[in-house]
């Protein structure tokens, strides 16, 4: 079964693309929910230029106090086509999407096994974060990408059914 498994190196690029015209504006972070936030930092007098950009489908991780957590903040942005982020974030995207798709390494990326993981692996230091080479060491199944739309369009229908069930209980009370 482990013949299928890759590391994340082999699956993505990590990504330092700089707002350097200052053209990009929306600025987020990433939540411990594993979703991404607008900033309410106060940025006046703040260089934008030297902010990260990432885009539609890009990931951003917080490799920070990971095993205190015992999570690890990790998003992919589907909500803008761009924005930017701190230059603390790592930013990465998914080099081939014939190989595996965002949508599938986003849902890997929930599991609470990957949190545990995680958590094992940054442990060794003072403040529980994890260098980017031991994130990216990190493996996953890769199925074949028929398999990964099933599992990620059964993973959709559970979702958007958990969240309907919730809205109608909401309504209810």
């Amino acid at each position: 079964m482990k013949s299928n498994y890759k590391a994340l190196y082999e699956l993505v690029d990590k990504i330092d693309e700089r707002n350097s015209d200052g053209s990009v504006s929306e600025l987020l972070g990433v939540s411990i929910d594993k979703c991404f936030i607008k900033s309410v930092a106060n940025t006046n007098g703040t260089d934008l230029t030297k902010y990260k950009v990432i885009r539609k489908d890009d990931f951003a991780v917080s490799l920070m106090q990971v095993s205190r957590d015992s999570k690890i903040p990790v998003a992919r942005l589907d909500e803008y086509e761009k924005a930017i982020m701190s230059p603390a974030y790592p930013i990465f995207r998914v080099k081939d999407k014939t190989v595996i798709l965002p949508e599938y390494l986003d849902m890997w990326f929930k599991r609470p096994e990957f949190d545990r993981e995680a958590a094992f692996i940054a442990v060794g230091g003072v403040r529980g974060s994890m260098p980017w080479e031991e994130f990216e060491k990190m493996q996953l199944p890769v199925p074949s990408i028929e398999e990964q739309l099933e599992i990620v369009a059964s993973y959709k229908a559970i979702t958007d059914r958990i969240a309907l069930k919730r809205l109608t209980i909401k309504s209810q009370v």
